[in-house]
């Protein structure tokens, strides 16, 4: 089948979806089957149910699903095996520095004298200290049923363990050469450098192909078929279900080993895989720069948020700050109108006294009033002396020097919504 095109309508995948054997079609793009599926998930493509291939070919009946017309443009068009990166802010900073510095070793390595590639060391039996300990337990993993041998951050077929040990020595050699350090810890394997620590694995690809019955599976399966009918010509239905005495389905093992860093890693590449053009090997030297590269993304992603959570922060005190001078002008407000109805009732009550009449003999009382107001007068003309007014602005706070509200950069811009801070 040749190469096919990795951009497509929904249309012409459903075409191919229900033309070729979809294993077949995802060899062709370089995915798993169920990766393929899960693309034709995506955008509501449906595929072909479980034995509608081995009815084709056995000139069954088969029906096709028709494909619905959706109105979510997005799902029109399909990448298929097309990586549709993600990145963060931090990580995107982080590849073009990083794409800087590759630029600058390119232009000094040009300009320096050739040095020779670098040369795959063989362990033998002494591993690079670092991983002594995982090299042991490689050594003495016991295949499983099917041949698969695990170590902590492995999981390979047996046949690929003497590649495994190889791979993980010169990948410690090249971290010890970076300044990068490779670790077991209990289960896990994990990669360390100044900027950071992330767990790290070598896995073998997997492929689950048809079993093909040898001769002797063929034998004992007519012989229980024989079986099988005698006894339902006698109406005994001991035989239910399969009898085939072999697997559906083999595991095979490939030999294409991945090395990859676990978790999210802000959109970047994570893993290097056996290729046509590359191993797993030759790619040790760009592993470990990848993940150097992810650690220097999430450290930027880091600075980033801080920065933002910093400048949330200071926004946000800017506002308090803002509503405190808003509420202490209401203060300053409330109080000077309190001075000025009080001095305003001192000259009413001024101008009442000098108005009323008097005499040298007044009744008791009218005399009493008199002094009452000359006594409401002194009382609110202590409450407005200059020394009792600044006491008050003092525990008040109406007036400090230095202000403490004050905002050098002027009143903060108002908020958008609810989460704008």
């Amino acid at each position: 089948m040749e190469e096919p095109k990795r951009t497509l309508s929904r249309e012409e995948l459903h075409e191919l979806v229900w033309s070729t054997p979809m294993q077949k079609l995802a060899e062709a793009y370089g995915l798993s089957d169920r990766g393929l599926a899960k693309t034709c998930g995506r955008h509501l493509v449906p595929v072909p149910p479980r034995g509608y291939w081995a009815k084709l070919e056995a000139g069954q009946p088969v029906k096709k699903t028709r494909l619905r017309s959706v109105q979510n443009k997005a799902l029109h068009i399909v990448h298929i095996g097309v990586a549709q990166r993600r990145l963060s802010d931090g990580a995107a900073r982080a590849i073009a520095a990083a794409k800087a510095e590759k630029t600058k070793q390119v232009e000094r390595r040009l300009n320096a004298p050739k040095a020779a590639a670098p040369i795959l060391e063989e362990p033998g039996e002494n591993p690079h200290k670092s991983i002594a300990s995982l090299v042991k337990q490689l050594r003495k993993a016991k295949p499983d049923g099917d041949g698969v041998i695990n170590a902590p951050g492995i999981v390979v077929h047996h046949q690929s363990r003497e590649r495994c040990v190889t791979i993980m020595h010169n990948l410690a050699r090249v971290c010890e050469g970076k300044g990068a350090r490779l670790s077991v810890e209990g289960d896990t394997l994990r990669l360390t450098c100044e900027l950071g620590s992330a767990v790290i694995s070598l896995n073998e690809e997997r492929r689950r192909i048809k079993h093909e019955p040898t001769p002797e599976e063929q034998a004992e399966y007519q012989r229980l078929k024989t079986k099988r009918d005698k006894e339902r010509a006698r109406n005994i239905w001991a035989f239910i279900g399969r009898i085939e005495p072999w697997p559906e389905f083999d595991i095979i093992y490939t030999g294409k080993l991945t090395l990859a860093c676990e978790g999210w890693t802000q959109g970047i590449r994570k893993s290097w895989s056996d290729g046509k053009s590359q191993t797993v090997e030759g790619s040790l030297a760009h592993f470990v720069d990848g993940v150097g590269l992810i650690f220097a993304a999430k450290a930027e992603d880091a600075r980033i948020a801080a920065e933002k959570d910093r400048r949330r922060n200071a926004l946000r005190h800017r506002r308090e700050l803002a509503e405190k001078r808003s509420k202490r002008e209401e203060q300053r407000l409330t109080y000077l109108q309190s001075v000025a109805g009080i001095r305003r009732e001192v000259a009413d009550l001024r101008a009442t006294i000098d108005a009323v009449p008097k005499a040298d003999h007044l009744p008791p009382e009218y005399r009493r009033m008199i002094e009452w107001a000359e006594g409401r007068v002194r009382e609110l003309e202590a409450r407005t002396t200059v020394e009792q007014i600044q006491s008050n602005l003092i525990s008040g706070a109406l007036y400090p020097f230095p202000d403490d509200l004050h905002d050098p950069e002027g009143d903060p811009p108002p908020k958008t919504n609810y989460w704008d801070d």
